[in-house]
C-alpha cells in the first residue's frame, strides 16, 4: 500500500508540550526572534535607553542624622523636638467665676476646720468684686439663720475683703516663668505672682490635661483681683522654641468669628522672667557628652537666648522699660557631684551677670538679680535628697519650702531691688549656709545609716474588700424639710420613672459618670452586660463569662476587669466604623468626564433604552444579534458619577455604648431587624422606665382605663438608618425592606412602644421640634393629664446621628471641628465645653430617654416612687427672625407677669421660692451664640420671679459629657435634674477649663468644676430645664423636688406611701438584675393584645373603649376585666 494522506497519517499523532513551549519562547519570547528583531530596530532609530547601574552612594541626611547623633546622643532628635503651638496655649483667666464657686466649698467646710485656716481662706477673696460680694452676703444670711456662727463671720469677711479697692502688689507686672511644674520652686513662684494680681506666661514642657487640670488648681487657689495664667507649651531644650515664643509674646493674635476678626491675645510685653526650666541631671565627668550638653542648653544657653528675645520686645518705643530677670543661681559647683552638668551651668551664671555690665546691647534692656539658691525641700532637682534634710540642718543649714523661697525670689522685684540693678546685677545670699565646706557626702552616709538603724515597722498593707455589685434596693436620697402646702396629688402632674438609652448607657451609669466620672461595681456590671462583654450562663456552673474567651468571671472582679473596658466604648469619642462611614470618611459621587467612549452591556432593549434617554446625545445603543444582548455606549465627553472617598471635619460624637444590642433586653432578632434602631431604643428606655419604677403597663391597665393612657413621645430627626435606606438605597439601586417607608415616619419612633409594649389607646402627639422634642414632649404629656385627657402619659425622645446629619451641621459651622479642636490639644471626650472660652460648637450624639407622667392620686394609690413634679412645662417662639438656628428669648414667656406669672404661681403652690430653685439644667450646646444667650435668659428669667441678688443659680452643662442627642437632650437632662434634687449634688462640668468672660455679665450663676455634694447642709428644691431647638421653639420645664407631692398628701398616709413606693424600687431594681443574670428578659411582648383568646377580639376591643370601668384583669386579659376590677375599689376610682 502507498503513503497515506498527511490528515489520516496524523490522526494517531501527540504533539510534544515542552517542545512546542521552547518554540514559542524562541519566536515570541523576551530574547526571541520577534523581540531581538524589535530592540535592533529601535536601536537604530535611535529610541532606546541605555541603562547601567549607579554607583551606590551613601544618603548625605543619613550621614548627618547618624554624625549628629554620635554628637549629641541617639535622642537628640527627640529632646530637641519643639513643642511650642500658639494654638495650644491656653488662658487662664476667670477668678471672677471660680471664687462663687469657692463660696460654696465654704458652706461646706466644717466649723473647726474653717476657724483654724479662717485668715488664709478669706484672704483668697480680696479684690474679687461686687458680684462675689453679693454672694457672700447671701450666704452669711443664710448662715445666720442657720446659726453657723463661724461661717456667718466668715462670709461676712469676705464680703467686706472683695469690694475693697485697690490693686495686687503685682497687678501692673508681666512674668514670664519657665519650669513651673508641680512642686516646683517656679510653681510657688507662679503662685506667689498670681496672689498679687500679676499677668504670668508659664511655659511646660508638655501640655496635657493632667498638667492643664495642676495649673487651673494653681491658678484658682491662688489668683486674686484680676490675674491672668497663661499656659504654654515650649521646650526649653529647643532653640527655635524659645524663639515662637518670644515672638508669640510680642505679637498679637487675632480670630475669625464670622465676618469680624478678634484680638484673642494682645502683644505682650514682658516685664519679669524667672528662667527656671531645668531638666533631669545626672552623671558624673565621665559622662561628659550629649546628656550634659542637653543639660548645659536647658540651665544656660536657651536662658541667654531667652533673655535676649524677650529683651526686644517693645524696645524700640519703650526705652527705659527694662526686663527684670531672676536668675536661679546656685552655690553647688560640684558639691553634690553626680549631677551632671548642673555645677557648671550654675558656675556660668557668674559669667552672664558680668557680662551684663560689658554687654551694652541686651544689658541696657535688662536689670538683674542673681538669687543664689540653697536647699529647698521637695522639689524635682533635690526630692531626692529630703532624706538627709534633719542631718544638714543639723550640720547649720538653713533648708527651704518652696513657698519660702519664693518669697525670696519675689522680694529681688520690689522697686528698690530694680532700681539697684539698674546700676549692678544684684546678688542675693539664700543659700542658708550651704557651701563647699559642708561634707555632704558624709552626711549622706549618716542619714543613710539612721534609716537603716530606724527599726520601725513597715506599713501595713491595706485591707481591701472587693468591689461587689449592691443588692436591689430602693434610691437613697436626701428630703428636705417642706412647707404646708395647699396642692392636692391630683392637681400635680409627676414623674413616676425614667429610662434612657445615650452614650454612657442607662440614667443609672450615666450619673454615675457625671457626678464621680467613674463607675460603680454595679454600673462597671450593667455596662459589661449590656455592652457583651460579659454574659450570664448556666454551663458548666451559674455565673458570668467573658464573652470572648468563654472564662468564667467572678463577680468580685469584673469592676476590676472590666472597668476601663466599658468606659473606652462610652461617651463621647471617635465614630466607629458603620455602614458607610469608615474611619471618618463617607462615600461621595464626583463627577468625570470620559475621555473616551465607554461600552457595556445590558439585557434587554428596555434597559438600554432607559440608559440612553438618561442622556440621548451622548449614548448609543446598539444590539448584538449573537447574543440578543444591547451594548450601551457612553460617549467621550460624558459626565459620570465616580465613588470616591472624603474626610469628614466632624469625626467625633456621642455614641450609644459600643457592643450594645436590644436583643439581651428580651426583643427577638426578628423585631430587631425590622424596626429602625431609633424605635428599639426607645422600646429599651421605655422598657427601663416602667421596670426600675416597680411595674408594668399590665399594671398599670389595672389601675387606669387605656383610653386615658398617653403617647407624647417625639424626635427631631426620625428613623436616620431607615431614611438613609428609603434615599440613598433607591438612588444606587440597592436592596431595601418593601416597609422602610414607614420605619423613616418620625412618629413610628413611638407607634412601635405602643402596638409592641404599652398597649395605649389614649392620646398619640409625636412632636418633632428639633433639639427642644423631648421638652415639648413632656409639655404635650403635662397639658393631657391637666386637661383631663389622660392620667398616664409616656413622654420622651430620641435621636440618631448619621453621614448626613454630620454633614449638614458641619457645613452650618454648628459642630465643633474636630481637626481644629485637636490642634488646640483638647481631649476628645472634651469636645463639648460649654461656657468655656475655648468652646467649638456642639458634638452631635445619639440616644434618647423615656418618661412616664401621671397625675398625682395615680401615684399615691398605686404608690408609684415620685421622681419630681413637673411645676410648669411649655413650649415658645422667638419672634421675628432672620436666622433658623439663631438663638432667642422666647422662653422668658414663662415669667410673664412677674412675681404673678404662671410660673411664679406655679412654684408657689407646691411651696418653692425663687430663691429656692437653685439649679439650672441648660441646654448649654457650646456654640458661641447659644451659651449666653441662655444665660441672660435664665438671668432675666430668675430676676422677674423674684430671686434674691446673690443667691447662687448651679449650672448643670450636662452636653460636656454626653454630647448633643437633639431630639433626646432634654430627656437626658430631665432625668438627670431629678437625680440632682434627689441625692442634692451637682455635676460639674469638666470640661470647662476657663468661663468665657462673656459670662461676667450674668451674677446669679455659679459653674461648678469639681462636684458639689450639697446634701443636707444645702437641700435642693426645685430647678428649671431649658431646652432650645432650630426652627426657634425653646421649652422650659420647672421640677419641684418629691417631697412637694409626699407634702400634698394626708399626713397619715405619707409614711405608708414611702413604704410602698420604697418597695417598688427594690422590686424593679432587683427585676431589672434577674434579666441581667438570666432571668425572665426584662422586655415581654403583650400576649394576645391583652384579650382572652375565646372572646372575639372587635367586640372585645369595642367593649374596653366605649367601658369607662374596663381595666386589665389579673390574668392579663381585659375580657375577665370587669369582675376583677369590682373587687379593687381603687382601680374604679381612677
Amino acid at each position: 500500500a502507498g503513503p497515506k494522506p498527511a490528515a489520516e497519517s496524523g490522526g494517531g499523532a501527540t504533539v510534544d508540550a515542552a517542545a512546542l513551549g521552547e518554540f514559542t519562547e524562541q519566536i515570541t519570547g523576551r530574547t526571541g526572534a520577534l523581540a531581538s528583531a524589535a530592540y535592533t530596530m529601535l536601536s537604530k532609530l535611535g529610541l532606546t535607553e541605555e541603562v547601567s547601574t549607579p554607583e551606590t552612594a551613601d544618603d548625605p541626611n543619613a550621614v548627618l542624622a547618624q554624625r549628629v547623633s554620635d554628637e549629641l546622643g541617639s535622642d537628640w532628635a527627640r529632646t530637641v523636638a519643639p513643642a511650642f503651638d500658639e494654638a495650644k496655649v491656653v488662658l487662664i483667666d476667670d477668678r471672677w467665676a471660680t471664687t462663687r464657686e469657692d463660696l460654696v466649698r465654704i458652706w461646706l467646710t466644717d466649723a473647726d476646720e474653717l476657724d483654724a485656716d479662717f485668715d488664709a481662706l478669706t484672704a483668697r477673696f480680696a479684690g474679687s468684686g461686687h458680684t462675689v460680694a453679693q454672694h457672700a452676703t447671701w450666704w452669711q444670711g443664710k448662715a445666720l439663720a442657720a446659726g453657723n456662727l463661724v461661717h456667718e463671720r466668715a462670709f461676712g469677711t469676705i464680703a467686706h475683703v472683695a469690694e475693697e479697692p485697690g490693686q495686687g502688689r503685682w497687678a501692673d507686672q508681666v512674668a514670664v516663668v519657665t519650669g513651673a511644674s508641680k512642686g516646683s520652686i517656679a510653681a510657688s513662684v507662679v503662685a506667689g505672682l498670681l496672689a498679687g494680681g500679676a499677668t504670668v506666661v508659664a511655659t511646660t514642657s508638655r501640655l496635657d490635661s493632667q498638667r492643664l487640670a495642676f495649673y487651673k488648681k494653681l491658678y484658682r487657689e491662688n489668683a486674686r483681683y484680676d490675674a491672668a495664667l497663661w499656659v504654654a507649651p515650649a521646650n526649653m531644650a529647643s532653640y527655635t522654641d524659645v524663639d515662637e515664643l518670644v515672638s508669640w509674646l510680642g505679637s498679637e493674635q487675632t480670630e475669625n468669628l464670622g465676618g469680624t476678626t478678634a484680638v484673642v491675645k494682645p502683644a505682650i510685653k514682658p516685664t519679669l522672667l524667672f528662667p527656671f526650666a531645668a531638666p533631669r541631671v545626672a552623671g558624673d565627668l565621665t559622662d561628659a557628652g550629649g546628656r550634659a550638653e542637653l543639660e548645659m542648653k536647658v540651665l544656660l544657653w536657651s536662658v541667654e537666648r531667652l533673655i535676649a528675645g524677650l529683651s526686644e520686645i517693645g524696645a524700640d518705643h519703650d526705652i527705659a522699660a527694662r526686663l527684670h530677670v531672676v536668675l536661679p543661681g546656685s552655690p553647688n559647683r560640684g558639691m553634690f557631684g553626680g549631677d551632671g552638668a548642673y555645677g557648671e551651668s550654675k558656675a556660668a551664671l557668674d559669667a552672664l551677670v558680668t557680662r551684663w555690665a560689658a554687654e551694652e546691647s541686651w544689658g541696657s534692656k535688662t536689670t538683674l538679680a542673681h538669687a543664689l539658691i540653697g536647699w529647698v525641700k521637695g522639689t524635682g532637682l533635690m526630692g531626692h535628697n529630703d532624706g538627709m534634710v534633719t542631718a544638714v540642718e543639723a550640720a547649720g543649714v538653713r533648708t527651704w519650702t518652696t513657698d519660702e523661697m519664693a518669697d525670696n525670689l519675689l522680694g529681688l522685684c520690689d522697686p528698690a531691688t530694680r532700681a539697684a540693678a539698674r546700676e549692678a546685677a544684684v546678688t542675693a545670699d539664700f543659700t542658708g549656709g550651704l557651701d563647699p565646706s559642708i561634707d555632704l557626702k558624709a552626711l549622706a552616709a549618716q542619714a543613710a545609716d539612721e534609716d537603716e538603724t530606724d527599726e520601725s515597722a513597715e506599713d501595713e498593707a491595706p485591707v481591701t474588700v472587693a468591689a461587689l455589685p449592691a443588692p436591689a434596693r430602693a434610691a437613697s436620697g436626701v428630703s428636705p424639710v417642706w412647707p404646708k402646702i395647699d396642692s392636692r396629688p391630683e392637681d400635680m402632674v409627676v414623674i413616676v420613672g425614667a429610662g434612657e438609652l445615650g452614650p454612657y448607657g442607662s440614667a443609672r451609669t450615666r450619673f454615675e459618670m457625671e457626678v464621680d466620672e467613674k463607675l460603680s461595681a454595679a454600673g462597671v456590671l450593667e455596662l459589661a452586660w449590656n455592652t457583651g462583654l460579659i454574659t450570664w450562663d448556666t454551663a458548666p456552673k451559674p455565673g458570668w463569662y467573658d464573652t470572648e474567651s468563654g472564662d468564667p468571671v467572678a463577680e468580685a472582679d469584673i469592676a476590676e476587669r472590666y472597668h476601663d473596658a466599658v468606659v473606652e466604648r462610652c461617651g463621647i469619642r471617635r465614630y466607629a466604623d458603620e455602614g458607610a462611614l469608615v474611619d471618618g470618611t463617607s462615600p461621595l459621587l464626583t463627577s468625570v468626564f470620559l475621555d473616551e467612549d465607554l461600552t457595556f452591556t445590558v439585557s434587554s432593549e428596555a434597559e438600554a433604552r432607559a440608559f440612553a434617554s438618561a442622556d440621548p446625545e451622548r449614548t448609543r445603543v446598539v444590539a448584538d444579534e449573537e447574543s440578543g444582548e444591547w451594548q450601551v455606549t457612553r460617549l467621550a465627553g460624558t459626565e459620570i458619577r465616580v465613588p470616591r472617598r472624603f474626610a469628614l471635619t466632624r469625626t467625633v460624637g456621642g455614641q450609644i455604648p459600643t457592643g450594645f444590642d436590644p436583643t439581651r433586653w428580651g426583643v427577638s432578632a426578628d423585631m430587631a431587624e425590622s424596626i429602625d434602631r431609633v424605635a428599639l431604643w426607645n422600646l429599651v428606655s421605655t422598657v427601663d422606665a416602667f421596670l426600675s419604677s416597680g411595674f408594668t403597663p399590665s399594671e398599670l391597665m389595672r389601675w387606669v382605663h387605656p383610653g386615658l393612657v398617653a403617647n407624647t413621645q417625639g424626635t427631631g430627626m426620625g428613623g436616620m438608618t431607615s431614611m438613609r435606606e428609603l434615599y440613598i438605597n433607591t438612588l444606587l439601586g440597592e436592596a431595601k425592606a418593601n416597609d422602610i417607608l414607614q420605619e423613616a415616619l418620625p412618629n413610628i419612633v413611638a407607634a412601635h412602644v405602643v402596638q409592641s409594649y404599652v398597649g395605649s389607646y389614649g392620646a398619640m402627639i409625636h412632636p418633632v421640634a428639633a433639639c427642644a422634642t423631648a421638652a415639648v414632649s413632656v409639655e404635650e404629656g403635662v397639658d393631657k393629664i391637666r386637661l383631663g385627657k389622660a392620667l398616664f402619659a409616656v413622654a420622651g425622645g430620641f435621636d440618631d446621628l448619621g453621614i448626613e446629619g454630620i454633614v449638614g451641621f458641619g457645613d452650618m459651622s454648628a459642630t465643633a471641628e474636630s481637626a481644629k479642636m485637636a490642634a488646640r490639644g483638647i481631649d476628645e471626650r472634651r469636645y463639648s465645653r460649654a461656657n468655656d472660652r475655648r468652646r467649638g460648637g456642639f458634638v452631635e450624639s445619639q440616644g434618647g430617654g423615656t418618661i412616664l407622667l401621671a397625675r398625682g392620686d395615680v401615684a399615691a394609690q398605686m404608690g408609684l416612687p415620685v421622681l419630681g413634679v413637673v411645676a410648669w412645662a411649655q413650649s415658645f417662639g422667638d419672634g421675628v427672625h432672620t436666622s433658623i438656628p439663631a438663638p432667642g428669648l422666647g422662653a422668658l414667656g414663662a415669667a410673664r407677669g412677674a412675681l404673678s406669672s404662671p410660673l411664679a404661681n406655679a412654684l408657689a403652690a407646691l411651696g418653692v421660692s425663687a430663691d429656692d430653685v437653685a439649679v439650672v439644667s441648660k441646654h448649654d450646646t457650646s456654640t458661641r451664640a447659644n451659651d449666653p444667650n441662655e444665660s441672660e435668659l435664665h438671668e432675666r428669667l430668675a430676676a422677674a420671679i423674684g430671686r434674691g441678688d446673690g443667691a447662687p443659680l448651679f449650672v448643670v452643662s450636662q452636653k460636656s459629657l454626653t454630647g448633643h442627642a437633639k431630639g433626646g437632650a432634654a430627656a437626658f437632662q430631665l432625668i438627670g435634674l431629678c437625680q440632682v434634687l434627689r441625692e442634692g449634688v451637682i455635676p460639674p462640668n469638666r470640661s470647662l477649663d476657663c468661663v468665657d468672660e462673656q459670662m461676667k455679665d450674668y451674677p446669679h450663676l455659679v459653674w461648678a468644676r469639681e462636684t458639689l455634694r450639697l446634701g443636707d447642709r444645702f437641700p435642693l428644691k426645685a430647678g428649671l430645664l431649658t431646652s432650645l431647638g432650630f426652627g426657634h421653639v425653646s421649652g422650659l420645664i420647672a421640677v419641684v423636688h418629691p417631697e412637694a407631692f409626699i407634702a400634698s398628701l394626708d399626713p397619715a398616709e405619707r409614711e405608708d406611701y414611702r413604704r410602698r413606693a420604697a418597695e417598688r424600687e427594690r422590686k424593679g431594681s432587683q427585676r431589672l438584675l434577674e434579666a441581667m443574670c438570666g432571668g425572665e428578659a426584662a422586655y415581654r411582648r403583650p400576649a394576645n393584645r391583652r384579650f382572652d383568646e375565646i372572646r372575639d377580639e372587635h367586640d372585645a376591643e369595642a367593649q374596653v373603649l366605649l367601658d369607662p370601668a374596663i381595666r386589665l384583669g389579673e390574668s392579663g386579659a381585659y375580657a375577665d376585666a370587669a369582675q376583677d376590677v369590682s373587687s379593687s375599689s381603687s382601680a374604679a376610682t381612677i
